[in-house]
């Protein structure tokens, strides 16, 4: 801390009043440590030249008040400005965070679509497998039926019995004539 602060500080323990030399070296003493030696004089005699001065007593000058002012002000704005542009940032960073969630949204959406329409495709191939293995069953079952039921005389042998039949008709009607 310097000697500048350490009188600041005992002139505002005291503010608006004069503060005699003696007052501000005995504030130091206790608070800061001060030892009254000629190094230690002749730092607060040149830290002293910055304030107000009547007689042996000191009070913080309207230059220095303003100054002090001006530089309070200065770091609230310092401060308003950091915190306008962290809100500025953080806002920047949860847009770019919902745009990301939108486009992860998008891709999942997209391949639900891809896997339904992969599962719709194998569902219809699987019915149309289905639809052909039942094809198959009810042609296999009508030639398994056919096949149980006792055969019938074929035209052939019926074509044979019939020529037999006209043959002994033909012969009757030519025995018949004679």
């Amino acid at each position: 801390m310097t000697y500048t602060q350490m009188i600041e500080a005992a002139l505002e323990s005291q503010p608006g009043k004069w503060v005699s030399r003696s007052q501000i070296k005995t504030y130091m003493a206790k608070n800061f440590g001060y030892l009254d030696n000629a190094t230690s004089k002749n730092h607060l005699k040149k830290a002293l030249v910055k304030f107000e001065r009547k007689g042996d007593s000191y009070k913080v000058s309207k230059a220095l008040k303003a100054q002090k002012v001006a530089a309070t002000k200065a770091a609230a704005n310092k401060e308003k400005v950091a915190a306008k542009k962290a809100a500025t940032k953080a806002k920047a960073l949860a847009k770019k965070a919902a745009e990301a969630a939108k486009k992860k949204a998008q891709k999942e959406k997209a391949a639900a679509k891809r896997v339904a329409a992969a599962a719709k495709k194998q569902a219809q191939k699987e019915k149309a497998a289905a639809k052909k293995a039942a094809m198959k069953a009810k042609k296999a079952a009508a030639k398994a039926k056919k096949a149980s039921k006792p055969k019938k005389a074929t035209k052939a042998k019926k074509t044979v019995a019939k020529k037999k039949t006209v043959k002994k008709a033909i012969k009757k009607t030519v025995a018949k004539k004679k």
